[in-house]
């Protein structure tokens, strides 16, 4: 437990490598005490020590390890609900092998209302809200993944698509499960995304709608965009007030049970305010080449600012992950922009950039042609 807690310590400040040593030290201490306990069937205890065994070679990645500690504590006479722990852990490691990883955190759904009764929901109440709930919950996963690495670091990163796993209902009840996944990339440890921590994010939002406390919620997430489709997934997800009273959702946050429910109605929610976010403007014909400093506008509204001495401020847009490696590579640096100019005064989509110290004239007497330099970077619109 030592070796776990100094990981989770490493992993706190992103030291993958320190995290990783530590986690495969814990998992030895973890594996031996389970082989102790190998023909020795007394319970919980066998059953809890291979259960936790197996979770630290998950985290660590050492699938095939925890899969036969699973195995090896299924064949003994576990406990039931950690026998249901154990299937659970089975299924994350099975999809690991695969390069997906599952948050450790999980997220209950319960509807109540008139068509809901013990054990049973009307389908259509299920799954219409579904894709809402994955549509808020990655919102928060994302809000919540940008404000902790803004804490460490000021470099900006492209977060990409977060799925989200539904688990089947469980005997007994009308319970949905929900689980986060993290992003596939290489090198990746489950758990070491952050993404665990995106599921109080997501009951915090859901709870200041309830609250109608709406300027804390656009303030939290930062972003327009967020906002309004946070409120429109939330709308979809609100109880119509007839069939449906109540959406609750419980979750165990900080080793306690936290539960949030939305009570606001679908009317309700539809008159809340929300921000204008017109189209961006097609781009023209016009070929349009500016030479000025790239400044750093916005990576979330991909746009960057360059900044000429004799046509004011331009607008460049891209993509996320261009505005970022154009952070990256043309900070403050004078550059040669061209591409097409938007039908809006003074934008102009971004077709290629050049440093501009690296552009030489073909004839000092004219304007300035471009050349091809070794070091150019294309980007496409």
């Amino acid at each position: 437990m030592e070796y776990a807690d100094e990981a989770d310590l490493a992993k706190l400040f992103g030291k993958r490598d320190e995290y990783l040593r530590l986690m495969e030290m814990a998992f030895e201490k973890g594996k031996a005490a389970a082989d102790l306990m190998a023909d020795i069937h007394v319970e919980p205890s066998r059953g809890v020590l291979h259960r936790s065994a197996a979770t630290l070679g998950w985290l660590c990645g050492m699938y095939g390890d925890a899969e036969k500690l699973i195995y090896r504590a299924l064949a003994g006479n576990p406990r039931s609900d950690i026998e249901w722990e154990l299937k659970d852990l089975l299924g994350t490691v099975n999809l690991a092998k695969s390069g997906i990883h599952l948050s450790e955190a999980k997220l209950q759904l319960s509807l109540h209302g008139s068509v809901v009764g013990f054990g049973a929901a009307a389908e259509e109440e299920v799954s219409s809200r579904t894709p809402s709930i994955a549509a808020m919950l990655r919102i928060s996963a994302k809000s919540a993944f940008r404000n902790a690495r803004a804490k460490v670091s000021n470099l900006s990163i492209e977060i990409g698509d977060i799925p989200v796993f539904y688990e089947g209902l469980e005997a007994g009840s009308c319970i949905v499960n929900l689980r986060l996944g993290e992003p596939k990339r290489e090198n990746a440890l489950p758990g070491f995304g952050l993404y665990n921590e995106a599921i109080q994010p997501f009951l915090d939002h859901l709870s200041l709608v309830e609250r109608d406390q709406i300027e804390e919620l656009q303030e939290d997430l930062d972003n327009q965009e967020d906002y309004a489709d946070f409120i429109k997934a939330a709308t979809k997800l609100a109880p119509d007030g007839q069939k449906i009273s109540s959406v609750k959702f419980q979750a165990i946050v900080d080793e306690l049970p936290k539960i949030v429910t939305l009570s606001k109605s679908k009317h309700h929610l539809r008159t809340l305010p929300l921000p204008q976010i017109g189209r961006p403007p097609k781009a023209t014909d016009e070929d349009i080449s500016k030479t000025g400093k790239l400044l750093i506008a916005s990576v979330r509204e991909r746009t960057v600012v360059l900044e000429t001495t004799d046509d004011g401020d331009w607008t460049i847009e891209g993509g996320k992950e261009l505005i970022v490696q154009v952070a990256q590579s043309y900070f403050d640096q004078s550059v040669i922009v061209t591409g097409k100019r938007m039908r809006k005064e003074n934008r102009v989509k971004r077709m290629e950039i050049h440093r501009f110290e690296d552009v030489r004239p073909a004839d000092p007497s004219k304007s300035i042609q471009l050349t091809e330099p070794e070091n150019r970077s294309l980007f496409n619109a």
